[in-house]
Formats: structure tokens, sequence, C-alpha cells
């Protein structure tokens, strides 16, 4: 194979579908307050901001204008640690609870509709490379960090 064309077509792929491609991009790495939600609701415990700034790749003050919007909303609750008054644990409302259950379901509609659209052989191939290029950008983190 040659890279160098394959790069080259990928660039160009990225500039004349740049609005799908930022669509696509949003619907497998949402890092919003679904995605928030979602990271809780399966959890199934409490968490500090922290986690989610590793988790999401965010910044704190990011996750802590997140957290706000979340608790604004009704769909979190700040849980404060009763042996240190500093430490803050994040928890799902019953509406929060609802609401990502709601944002999964949707989730999964949209994943299933993309999958019928490529049909079984490619599903299965996207979903083959999708999760070698996750590993491989996960072994090698630090190369593409900004």
């Amino acid at each position: 194979m040659d890279y160098d064309k394959a790069a080259r077509e990928l660039v160009n792929m990225q500039l004349v579908y740049s609005k799908p491609l930022c669509k696509f991009a949003d619907l497998i790495s949402s890092r919003g307050e679904e995605q928030v939600l979602l990271l809780l609701y399966f959890r199934n415990a409490p968490a500090c901001a922290g986690d989610f700034a590793v988790c999401l790749g965010l910044t704190s003050g990011r996750v802590a204008n997140l957290l706000k919007q979340l608790e604004r909303k009704g769909y979190i609750m700040r849980i404060s640690d009763a042996k240190d008054r500093r430490k803050v644990q994040i928890s799902l409302t019953e509406e929060g609870k609802q609401y990502a259950c709601k944002v999964y379901e949707k989730t999964l509609c949209e994943y299933k509709s993309l999958f019928a659209q490529l049909g079984d052989q490619d599903a299965q191939e996207f979903m083959r490379v999708l999760k070698l290029g996750v590993h491989l950008l996960n072994q090698h983190e630090g190369l593409f960090r900004e």
C-alpha cells in the first residue's frame, strides 16, 4: 500500500467532506454533557470532576462548566466528602438517570442505523478497523496530544 497516497486521500476527504466527518466524529466521540451523564450512568457510582477530565481528555475548566450546566438542569448533584469537605463527588439524580438512559437508547439507534446502511460485512470491517485504530491511538497517546 502507498501510505503517502492514502494519507493524502484522507486529508483531502477531511477538506472536502468536513461537515459529514465532523458529524460522524461527534457521533462516536461526544465529549459534552451527554458523555458525562453516560459515564456516570454506566459507572453506577459517584465520581470526582478529575475523573471526567482524564477520561474525556478535557480541561478542568471545561469539566467545571459541564458540571455546572448539568447541575442547573437537575441531572447531577454534588456530594461533599464527609472527611474532606474540599473533595466533591458527582452523582446522577433520578432525572439524570432517566435522561442518560434516553441518550443511550438514542445513540444505540443511530449506531444501528449506520450499521444497517453499511451492511453486515462492512459493519464488521468498520468495527474491526475502528477497534484497531483506537488501540493504536491509545498506545501512542503521547504522539497525539495537543
